[in-house]
């Protein structure tokens, strides 16, 4: 029987945890210890036990489906080893009024049509971009958004800046990815931006505590 994720769920594994996302359910969770063991074995061997993979798909990250996929976590990113928001900060008058043009976007979709939606909406934008990099562009976007942080908090806001800094560098056809991440002990969620071994949304280390369970 062909199977894969289903639509809208994604893992990743802290430690021996895999820590669940269903985007379209606004929700993070985590298996049993039997479907733990069952995902473990289906991760190693193509040749899947049927018993596992029932046992996955009461659990709701497996539907059946016409051609079968690799089942796997989300894949780690390059570690960060620096980041914008530990120079100078630069700013405009141009880059502040995109920057706060691009919050308000993130805070209406995400809040009123929801996540999922500001996921296809800036995946769409992505999908257009013809992609390079201007290191004095991208720092003077990151500046900006920093000369709003001085105004507007950026505690509890990763959410809305990331997804606006996001759709700025996409104004610009800069190559990013936007990351959502978790952690145990205790757990946390958090969402960042980076290009390369460079925060963009955060001091160096932040997102470090992080393991990605959703990239864009």
């Amino acid at each position: 029987m062909p199977y894969r994720l289903r639509p809208g769920i994604s893992y990743t594994w802290v430690g021996p945890v895999p820590l669940f996302l269903d985007i379209d359910q606004n929700r993070y969770f985590k298996l049993s210890s039997r479907a733990t063991a069952a995902l473990t074995r289906l991760e190693k061997c193509r040749s899947a036990n049927p018993n596992d993979v029932e046992l996955l798909i009461d659990s709701g990250i497996l539907q059946e489906t016409q051609n079968e996929s690799i089942i796997g976590p989300v894949p780690n990113l390059p570690s960060i080893k620096n980041s914008y928001f530990d120079g100078p900060r630069q700013s405009s008058v141009k880059y502040v009024v995109i920057a706060a043009i691009d919050q308000l976007w993130a805070m209406a979709v995400i809040r009123f049509a929801g996540l999922p939606t500001a996921l296809a909406q800036l995946r769409k934008q992505i999908e257009k971009q013809s992609h390079h990099e201007d290191f004095l562009e991208i720092a003077q976007l990151v500046g900006s958004y920093r000369f709003i942080d001085l105004f507007l908090s950026a505690e509890n806001r990763c959410l809305v800046r990331s997804f606006a800094l996001a759709r700025s560098l996409t104004r610009y056809s800069v190559s990013f990815k936007l990351a959502i991440g978790v952690r145990t002990g205790p757990f946390g969620a958090h969402c960042w931006v980076q290009i390369g071994h460079k925060s963009l949304t955060d001091h160096r280390d932040k997102a470090r505590e992080y393991m990605p369970v959703l990239l864009l």
